[in-house]
């Protein structure tokens, strides 16, 4: 989900995002990092909010199996390898190798799904205001239970980040913590970075830049977070679906500041890169999907899943599946409904009660009342399919489609058995077969259907 900018861009500003973790506590074969909340990976909300804020550069570190991972955070994101899992440090050392002639460098942890773009920029403009060397984002817990413990001397000057497992117990209650988001000049890092001694684990932790920094006397910055659910981290099951809930929460809240009314805001489901024209209403038991894309004044629901689905304006839809679709304006879709992927809907289209379509485009202004089946076809402009009319797209072996040409008319329990076409303005009377084509403005009846002889031939008048 892109998210607004502070700045319009951050000139010589890197973010690099490290994604290199295996998250064992996911017990997941995907990786953490590509764990969805509110259907987009993490590391895309994370790099959506370095670019909402300005960042010129992204680099994500991974390891050395981690192309769909970068894939993931999107196509401006460079990679940086990590050969071995050898700590934070090292993480942001390979990250940092990256980024190209950047002057200040950002690095955030990708499993942070809910950091905003805001909070990015605001500390990118207090590193800058400060002229620190070193700028990182703390925050204030009544409960700082698992975070690092930010240490501060005289004048509130900042001596070290104490990792809990370090802390005496005075430190312990410091409830001041260490967020994981840093912004330094780039050399000084660099600096900083190559002088980390590896721990008794062998590992490289970037927490030790701050004691770096500090024993040298430079200026260390921080950025005190104002709502700390944004640093709500993800490890597990349990973290992925709290985080899950609170991103829904501030999805739903923006939607309806946009303009969009939820009737029953708990029972609604929103993923983070669907988008909404205003006065549309969204009833009770929605789900809306990937890349969905609704237009003004629509009405969805109760109860629709719509999924990478573009519509149009004034758009009505019952309680019916939509997917992978397009839908132009004014289509109205009763309940019970499903279209499938590669289906476009044009204007003023109605689809009424147990109305199937399968990749096909049904034209402007026609009506498809109920108990139908279309796959596979290009239906014209004011058509009338009756009840009951199936197109038989399928051999056995092959795939074939069915036309309709404009201002024809489908009789109830119609079989149209592809390949076929049937021309426009003709007539299928109820219950006909229809294995050839049908001339423009002939009517076909029967089992198979044949064409109607004129009523002159059948009195047997000249």
């Amino acid at each position: 989900m892109t998210q607004t900018p502070d700045f319009q861009t951050l000139d010589g500003f890197a973010a690099v995002i490290l994604a290199g973790g295996r998250g064992t506590r996911m017990r997941s074969e995907l990786p953490k990092v590509l764990h969805a909340v509110a259907g987009v990976p993490m590391i895309r909300h994370v790099a959506d909010a370095a670019r909402g804020a300005g960042f010129a550069q992204l680099v994500a570190v991974v390891s050395p199996d981690g192309e769909a991972t970068v894939a993931a955070a999107g196509p401006d994101v460079n990679s940086a390898i990590q050969a071995e899992p050898l700590g934070t440090g090292d993480a942001a050392r390979a990250g940092l190798e990256g980024v190209a002639d950047a002057s200040n460098v950002a690095i955030v942890n990708a499993d942070l799904p809910l950091l905003t773009a805001h909070t990015l920029a605001a500390t990118a403009r207090r590193h800058l205001e400060t002229d620190a060397v070193l700028t990182l984002v703390t925050a204030e817990f009544d409960d700082p239970t698992g975070y690092g413990r930010i240490a501060r001397g005289d004048g509130g000057v900042i001596t070290a980040i104490v990792e809990e497992v370090d802390a005496s117990a005075s430190q312990r209650a410091i409830t001041e913590v260490n967020v994981g988001l840093y912004v330094a000049h780039a050399n000084w890092l660099q600096a900083a970075l190559a002088a980390l001694v590896p721990s008794a684990s062998g590992e490289l932790y970037l927490t030790d830049i701050v004691g770096h920094a500090a024993a040298s006397g430079a200026t260390i910055a921080t950025h005190t977070l104002a709502d700390v659910s944004e640093i709500q981290q993800v490890n597990d099951r349990v973290e992925l679906s709290r985080a899950e809930a609170m991103m829904r929460d501030r999805i739903r809240e923006r939607v309806m500041r946009e303009g969009v009314t939820l009737i029953d805001p708990a029972s609604t489901f929103i993923d983070a890169s669907v988008t909404f024209g205003p006065d549309t209403t969204i009833l009770p038991g929605v789900h809306l999907l990937g890349r969905t894309s609704l237009g003004v004044a629509c009405r969805i629901g109760p109860n629709a899943v719509l999924e990478n689905v573009v519509a149009g304006h004034r758009v009505r839809i019952g309680n019916s599946t939509i997917e992978e679709s397009s839908l132009a304006d004014d289509v109205e879709i009763g309940p019970y409904s499903h279209i499938r992927p590669g289906s476009s809907i044009e204007n003023n289209v109605h689809l009424g009660n147990y109305v199937e379509v399968k990749a096909s485009r049904i034209g402007a202004n026609t009506r498809i009342g109920h108990f139908s089946y279309v796959g596979d076809a290009d239906i014209g402009q004011a058509v009338n399919i009756g009840a009951g009319t199936v197109t038989a797209n399928y051999d056995g072996e092959r795939k074939y489609r069915t036309e309709v040409g404009d201002g024809a008319f489908i009789g109830v329990d119609s079989m149209l058995v592809a390949p076929i076409v049937v021309g426009a303005g003709a007539r299928t009377a109820a219950g006909s077969v229809v294995t050839n084509d049908v001339p423009p403005g002939s009517m076909v009846m029967g089992v198979p259907a044949r064409i109607r002889p004129n009523e002159g031939a059948e009195s047997g008048d000249d």
